[in-house]
């Protein structure tokens, strides 16, 4: 295992899944606090600066001494926003989350867990929180 230190600009994901560059922030005895440098996540999308608690088995020396410029943002107008809003408080309520009856309460809460980070980021992303007639308008 290599000798990692506050500062090294590191890879870090699982083997087979998306590779991330970041910059080790803080070293414990068994993990590894690295904060991300490039945006990550194909659903769920983290911008840079988001800090991760890694295991160094999951951890690679980058090769470059500085990182990749970060692209900017990609911005969603408040319109496009609010329809993503809707939908996942459509899908948080208790008739679409449980189908009826036919999910498990905790496949419902894993869902329901989902959902509202995804609503947390994009309440984030506007910059206020919407109202009731914004969304169900």
């Amino acid at each position: 295992m290599a000798q990692f230190k506050v500062g090294d600009f590191v890879t870090f994901g699982r083997p087979n899944g998306e590779q991330t560059v970041g910059k080790i922030v803080r070293v414990n005895a068994a993990s590894l606090t690295i904060e991300q440098l490039e945006e990550r996540g194909s659903t769920r999308i983290r911008q840079a600066g988001a800090k991760w608690r890694v295991h160094p088995s999951l951890v690679r020396m980058a090769g470059v001494s500085t990182p990749a410029p970060t692209p900017a943002p990609v911005k969603m107008s408040e319109a496009e926003i609010i329809v993503r809003l809707r939908k996942i408080e459509f899908g948080l309520e208790p008739e679409v989350l449980y189908c009826d009856g036919e999910r498990s309460p905790s496949e419902a809460r894993r869902i329901a867990a989902r959902l509202r980070s995804e609503r947390a980021d994009l309440v984030k992303l506007l910059g206020r929180e919407p109202t009731s007639n914004e969304i169900w308008g």
